[in-house]
């Protein structure tokens, strides 16, 4: 039953898709063909500022709160954001089980009820585990994370807090699966603006009255009802019949866990592969060495919401083309390597070039000292991590979850063992040298496993090795040179030589690029 929801939401995808298939004359205008018809580019648009809007909070009011803070009292609040962001990821994939499941059944009420319902109660289950599992090791972590003596009793209460939080965490990304079923994307986005403004713009306010950690995690746990209830609100606005109370259904409790089950894997795994150096780095080094990389590596993960919308709008498209039409795929991934050439790696380039100067003027000198080689070798993963997005979302689109979950299991403790020995020997640059490395390593698997699948994305595969060893010879060479002149001289030449590849690829590929994929028959995979 779990495939047949699959299918059918590739489907309904696909049928979205159906009728956008002229050629462009652009990468950037083949994504925006490519995204679903109701859709369109107004909702990458509304993910984009709905990405930005939080990115463009914090760039501001991060500064003020680390210099108000200090770097131990600023690592301790950074760690506090990722455990709540980490509490998301325990909703078992069954947000995304609600969506396909809802738009695979077209909302019909009685069975939306059923699903939302029966979601909802069993994330907020794992919520409340989680948070009570929190709330009795609060003590433990904060030893483990070698917190001053002074600042012990004020962390351990800070995460005690965040343990109140996990219910509402977890069980929002179903209410989220909804709105997204529905296409809701402007309220969506918008309903996420109120808390982002709680969660940066509330601790600069607390940070007049007190420099108290506790405070300000209030604040921030205020931010998270606020989303959570304007989500519930349009939710019970979109689908009334979810007014009628709870119910649990066992039948489509079991479906949902089946369906989400390899989604869940990455959904746990792939997050903590982005968050774990945060806590090796706080139990091996210090605290304020947390501050240091976090600040760097929040740019680089902000960054990132670029990638994400380029595979954002080829996912429908890859989930509508039959497997056995090869280069139909093999064209979609060109064009999202393509992509990420044109828009994330110039990003990279500026970040890597100017990490100095950036972090000077956003957090001052200390974190310019420490964080600027940390920056550059994220910057390097911020491009091979947006292409390693393109292949993983391929597998996905085609039906086999299963292996990108794999991968990312297998990857795990490697990555930890790599991680600890580098921050041993290389404190918080050795982090960043391990993440790059891991990234890379994950790329090369994932086109691997891509051109196992499809053979005719090998061309894509090479083009995508080749942004990489671009990205890693560009970046490098303006590592090597100290002076700012010369670092501009490299980023014009960079300019000119990207600027000049992407038009012969353009040009080459003009009436080429695959547009929007036919509707699948129902059976056909």
């Amino acid at each position: 039953m779990a495939n047949h929801l699959d299918r059918a939401g590739i489907e309904l995808a696909a049928r979205a898709d159906a009728d956008d298939a002229e050629a462009p004359g652009s990468v950037l205008r083949v994504l925006l063909r490519l995204a679903p018809r109701r859709g369109n580019a107004r909702g990458i648009a509304y993910y984009l500022v709905g990405s930005a809007a939080p990115a463009a909070l914090a760039l501001l009011c991060i500064p003020r709160i680390a210099g108000a803070l200090g770097p131990v009292r600023f690592g301790i609040l950074a760690l506090a954001w990722t455990v709540v962001g980490y509490a998301a990821f325990l909703h078992l994939g069954l947000g995304r089980a609600v969506a396909q499941g809802t738009a695979a059944r077209g909302g019909r009420a009685g069975e939306l009820r059923d699903t939302v319902w029966t979601a909802l109660l069993v994330t907020a289950t794992m919520g409340t585990a989680g948070g009570a599992l929190l709330l009795a090791l609060a003590p433990a972590l904060v030893r483990l994370l070698e917190v001053p003596p002074g600042l012990t009793g004020e962390a351990t209460a800070a995460f005690r807090v965040l343990a109140l939080l996990f219910p509402l965490t977890v069980t929002q990304p179903v209410l989220v699966g909804v709105l997204e079923a529905r296409r809701r994307f402007g309220a969506l986005n918008a309903a996420g603006l109120p808390g982002a403004v709680l969660t940066y713009v509330g601790p600069v306010v607390a940070l007049a009255f007190t420099q108290s950690l506790v405070p300000l995690v209030w604040v921030l746990a205020a931010g998270r009802l606020l989303s959570w209830l304007i989500v519930l609100a349009l939710c019970l606005r979109e689908a009334p019949e979810l007014r009628r109370g709870p119910i649990f259904h066992r039948g489509h409790a079991g479906v949902l866990l089946h369906y989400g089950g390899w989604t869940s894997v990455s959904a746990v795994v792939s997050p903590l592969l982005v968050s774990v150096d945060r806590f090796v780095i706080g139990a091996a080094v210090s605290a304020a060495a947390v501050a240091y990389y976090a600040s760097a590596q929040e740019i680089v993960v902000r960054m990132g919401m670029v990638s994400g919308a380029v595979v954002g709008v080829l996912f429908p498209a890859f989930a509508g083309v039959p497997l056995r039409e090869g280069q139909r795929l093999a064209h979609l991934l060109e064009s999202g390597v393509v992509a990420v050439l044109g828009l994330v790696l110039p990003l990279a380039l500026l970040l890597a070039a100017g990490a100095e100067l950036l972090l000077r003027a956003w957090l001052g000198g200390d974190y310019a000292f420490h964080g600027a080689v940390v920056l550059a070798w994220l910057s390097f993963g911020l491009v091979v991590n947006g292409l390693a997005k393109l292949p993983s979302a391929l597998l996905q689109g085609v039906g086999r979850p299963d292996l990108t979950a794999r991968l990312h299991l297998a990857e795990l403790p490697a990555f930890v063992l790599v991680l600890g020995g580098c921050v041993w020997m290389w404190g918080i640059e050795g982090a960043a040298v391990a993440w790059a490395a891991r990234v890379t390593a994950d790329a090369a698997a994932l086109y691997w496993l891509t051109v196992r699948r499809v053979p005719e994305c090998g061309a894509a595969a090479r083009r995508a090795a080749a942004v990489a060893i671009s990205a890693a010879c560009a970046i490098g060479l303006l590592r090597l040179v100290d002076s700012t002149l010369a670092r501009v001289a490299l980023l014009a030449l960079a300019g000119t030589l990207l600027a000049w590849t992407l038009a012969r690829i353009l040009h080459r590929r003009a009436g080429v690029v695959a547009g929007a994929p036919a509707p699948v028959p129902a059976g056909s995979r």
